[in-house]
């Protein structure tokens, strides 16, 4: 009778147990977490560049025209992001007159600039990424949509700058059955830098962007 009245009070002795280090394991696995995946931290800047593009024939004459629709969210351009925080990146070709016979256009940025500071997390949109370039071909009449890119600051690249110019874009048009060339219309550069959460006041509490 003693050991049978033994056997439920150990059991229950050891469930409670287990059940004490459980609820303490929990909290600690959640701190844990916090701690890998800190709240953004991004001073926010307005730069923009949306650079614009036509073509013209030997007398000066354009023949068509059309503009890149770029924009970020938060805009880490002609701000301060620190590494571990997100930004998205939306790329649009846009043209808005066409060349009398043109058959499709290969619209291309290269990123190479912001990817060594940042690494990609998606790519959803027509555009493709390819190394460092993304590219999308504009068919007329048809439109493009936005191209989302998902970028994720990389660990240790503080005091690094990242820019995005004019020059980093490019175009092919088809034209019947030869290319023909565009002329940027704007010309420019954005940059922004990465910092340190310490720089940008940020904590794990506090959220600047």
């Amino acid at each position: 009778m003693l050991l049978a009245s033994s056997i439920p009070a150990n059991a229950a002795t050891e469930q409670q147990a287990r059940s004490a280090t459980a609820k303490q394991a929990q909290p600690a696995a959640s701190a844990q977490a916090t701690a890998v995946r800190e709240p953004e931290c991004i001073q926010p800047g307005n730069a923009w560049l949306n650079p614009r593009f036509y073509w013209r024939n030997v007398f000066g004459a354009r023949l068509g025209e059309g503009v890149i629709h770029e924009s970020s969210s938060p805009n880490p351009f002609g701000g301060r992001i620190a590494p571990g925080s997100t930004f998205t990146f939306r790329w649009r070709p846009d043209t808005t007159r066409n060349p009398v016979g043109a058959q499709y256009h290969i619209h291309r940025v290269n990123l190479a600039s912001v990817m060594a500071v940042a690494q990609v997390e998606s790519v959803t949109g027509p555009g493709s990424l390819s190394g460092t370039t993304l590219s999308a071909q504009e068919t007329p009449p048809n439109k493009l949509g936005d191209t989302v890119v998902r970028f994720r600051i990389r660990p240790g690249t503080e005091g690094r700058t990242a820019t995005l110019s004019s020059a980093d874009h490019s175009l092919t048009t088809r034209w019947l059955f030869a290319n023909i060339n565009n002329i940027w219309e704007n010309t420019g550069s954005i940059s922004f830098t990465v910092a340190s959460r310490a720089s940008l006041g940020c904590d794990s509490s506090s959220i600047l962007g």
